[in-house]
């Protein structure tokens, strides 16, 4: 869409063009169906209530050019826990995403983040809207329910089918201006971030089974427990951080879960993305100015700075997202599912010096070069956690040399990456940021 002085609000906030990309934004309407059953914990298919009700809503597009693109569609549901769109998804994976010739778009499908588009830029926004009503004729129930205590949005009995219907079009390339010009899409995967990845493994198994549109799904942090009779791949990527959020999920021939020892909700280099969104829009706005996620998260009374882990949970999310599309593509499985060891009790076991057993171990946990820690008891800061760089004498004391460092890190990274946890590309990365490690002399 062009609208004269303004821009789109939460655009990426990398160089797109530098990857040869670029980013579109597009103007979705239609009408929408509302469900009965979608609800958290729904193990069954859920049923149609009605239809007719009118949406218009926006979607961003990133495309490379036609000779790049590997024909995998990326849609991301946009996550709106911070009162608007945010693509943490991508966040953490764009520079894989961008490299391997993905096409992604993120999808704005609920009614908090649609209202805070329309306060941002009226005039570019102001005639969105995807509210509809949330009572069942049937039961007088509620459609769309945000479980009390926790941090989502409800009231979004429109959003199944929203993310449905701008996912068929963009295969489709439907609409007057082609949204991927010059690109055939072969696969859809759905892709989601913690309330939007909640939503979306609900939506696997409650919606997905009417339609069967996508190819595959891919969660982070966390997917609640998915069926077990959908032939559709579906992979969750867990932290450290929500390892006690729900009841650890079985999973099955077509789903996987795999936890990340040492993480936190997001990444240090997720944050750093999603800072510079949120400070090029000044949409979040503090009493001193425009605020950044990072002060938004440490002004819940954080004990530790700086926040946030680095161990990189992008690194495993790279490799769900290839996993998903090569077991579409090829009928080739993911690795298998990898969680933390737990007790009877469910809670999980820690070693001597407070490290949690089991999980994907990258070697920016088993050969760290940070110490990282939880923060606090407040929400933010427990999702957050922290970490502190080792000094170069650190890092002489505790691996020797330089050498015997990197070998150890060049082990942890080619065993995952044999074993389909990381990718080839990101175990080689990681060995040769590991030789450019200044270590005291």
């Amino acid at each position: 869409m062009q609208v004269s002085g303004t821009t789109p609000m939460a655009a990426a906030a990398v160089d797109l063009g530098a990857a040869g990309y670029t980013e579109q934004e597009f103007y979705a309407a239609g009408q929408a169906q509302r469900y009965r059953g979608a609800l958290r914990g729904a193990q069954a298919t859920a049923e149609l209530i009605d239809g007719g009700w009118p949406y218009r809503t926006r979607v961003l597009v990133r495309t490379p050019k036609a000779a790049k693109f590997n024909g995998t569609l990326v849609v991301e549901w946009a996550n709106v826990t911070m009162g608007q769109d945010v693509d943490f998804a991508f966040a953490e994976s764009y520079a894989h995403l961008l490299r391997e010739g993905y096409a992604v778009a993120v999808v704005s499908a609920q009614r908090v983040g649609v209202e805070r588009l329309k306060t941002w830029s009226p005039q570019r926004y102001g005639e969105l809207n995807v509210a509809a009503d949330s009572t069942d004729p049937k039961t007088g129930e509620q459609i769309d329910v945000c479980p009390a205590g926790t941090p989502c949005a409800g009231g979004d009995p429109l959003s199944w089918d929203i993310f449905t219907q701008v996912a068929m079009a963009l295969k489709d390339n439907a609409g007057p201006t082609p949204p991927l010009p010059g690109l055939k899409v072969r696969q859809v995967i759905a892709m989601g971030e913690s309330q939007s990845a909640m939503r979306l493994s609900l939506y696997y198994n409650a919606i997905h089974p009417l339609y069967r549109f996508f190819d595959g799904f891919v969660f982070l942090d966390l997917a609640q427990q998915m069926r077990a009779d959908i032939p559709t791949p579906a992979i969750s990527v867990n932290s450290e951080s929500l390892e006690a959020f729900l009841p650890p999920p079985t999973t099955s021939q077509y789903t996987r879960v795999w936890e990340v020892a040492g993480t936190s909700h997001a990444s240090y280099y997720a944050v750093n993305y999603v800072d510079t969104l949120l400070l090029r829009d000044k949409s979040v706005l503090g009493p001193n100015g425009p605020l950044t996620f990072t002060q938004m998260m440490a002004a819940q009374g954080c004990k530790l700075n700086p926040l946030f882990s680095k161990v990189d949970t992008g690194l495993v999310l790279n490799a769900a997202i290839d996993g998903v599309r090569q077991w579409a593509l090829t009928g080739r499985p993911a690795a298998p599912t990898r969680q933390f060891q737990r007790d009877e009790k469910n809670k999980v076991l820690r070693d001597s010096d407070g490290k949690v057993v089991g999980g994907v171990r990258l070697a920016q946990f088993t050969v760290p070069t940070a110490h990282t820690a939880p923060n606090g008891d407040a929400l933010g800061c427990l999702l957050a956690g922290h970490h502190r760089d080792f000094t170069a004498a650190e890092l002489q004391q505790r691996y020797t040399s330089q050498n015997a460092y990197a070998q150890q890190v060049r082990t942890v990274m080619k065993q995952l990456a044999v074993q389909g946890y990381v990718l080839p590309h990101d175990a080689q990365a990681a060995a040769l940021t590991a030789k450019q490690t200044r270590f005291a002399r």
